[in-house]
């Protein structure tokens, strides 16, 4: 009685043990506010299936019709390159046939790299190989064109007299060595007067009228008249390879 009457002096009652289910219950914490629920994952799974899947197919089907038109406007300008270039050669065919020379000739002077031995030191370009078929450095397309027609119809008569294996412009600045040893060589007469053959140091000149050939010790030598000559590279009546021509500096 006593320790209930100081309990009640301070204010407070005494409290009633609780019972087993009470007590439970308080035990029992209660949720939080910041312990919401997400959202299920199934939910943007959805979101992904509706917006996301057909928005990259789009995108995908998009660039997929643009690459096609492209590479669409691609072939065609391809095919039709081509067919420029086709009838360009058919034209220039005909042309080869109603004039008379070989297309594979023009080809040869076209080529004409081809055919020289280019000393070590000399930077070829395209200004060297207009040179080489005797016409200015900055000849245009349309003389190197001309030029080379008339190589090959100077082949064509060439042919009529005794047939070589190849043929090449030997203009100034350029030999035709008709040996290894190099003591024998053909040059073009710069004034246009014929070949000028060198053996063991000393020249010769033997003229040729322009637009004519005579065979010089088997080989066969074309005037054209303009300081350069065209040379047979093979000896008559034989079809290997003999002699070689070489820029002189």
């Amino acid at each position: 009685m006593a320790e209930q009457a100081k309990a009640n002096e301070g204010g407070k009652a005494p409290q009633r043990p609780q019972s087993g289910a009470k007590a439970k219950a308080a035990g029992r914490k209660k949720p939080s506010g910041n312990g919401k629920k997400g959202l299920p994952k199934s939910f943007f799974w959805g979101i992904a299936l509706i917006f996301v899947v057909p928005a990259v197919g789009l995108l995908g089907w998009y660039a997929y019709q643009v690459m096609g038109h492209v590479a669409q406007e691609q072939q065609a300008k391809l095919d039709k390159k081509a067919m420029e270039l086709a009838a360009k050669a058919n034209a220039f065919a005909k042309r080869a046939a109603r004039e008379g020379f070989k297309v594979q000739d023009y080809d040869v002077c076209a080529q004409i790299k081809e055919q020289y031995r280019i000393p070590a030191g000399i930077v070829y370009t395209e200004f060297t190989q207009r040179q080489l078929v005797g016409l200015p450095k900055f000849a245009s397309d349309e003389q190197v064109t001309d030029r080379c027609i008339q190589f090959a119809k100077a082949v064509a008569k060439m042919e009529t007299m005794s047939h070589h294996a190849r043929h090449v412009y030997v203009c100034q600045k350029a030999q035709f060595n008709a040996d290894k040893s190099g003591r024998y060589f053909l040059t073009a007469d710069p004034e246009g007067k014929g070949v000028i053959e060198t053996l063991g140091g000393a020249a010769k000149l033997h003229a040729i009228p322009s637009g004519q050939s005579i065979l010089l010790r088997g080989w066969q030598i074309y005037n054209q008249g303009d300081g350069c000559i065209i040379v047979g590279m093979s000896k008559s009546g034989t079809f290997t390879f003999r002699g070689g021509v070489s820029i002189t500096e």
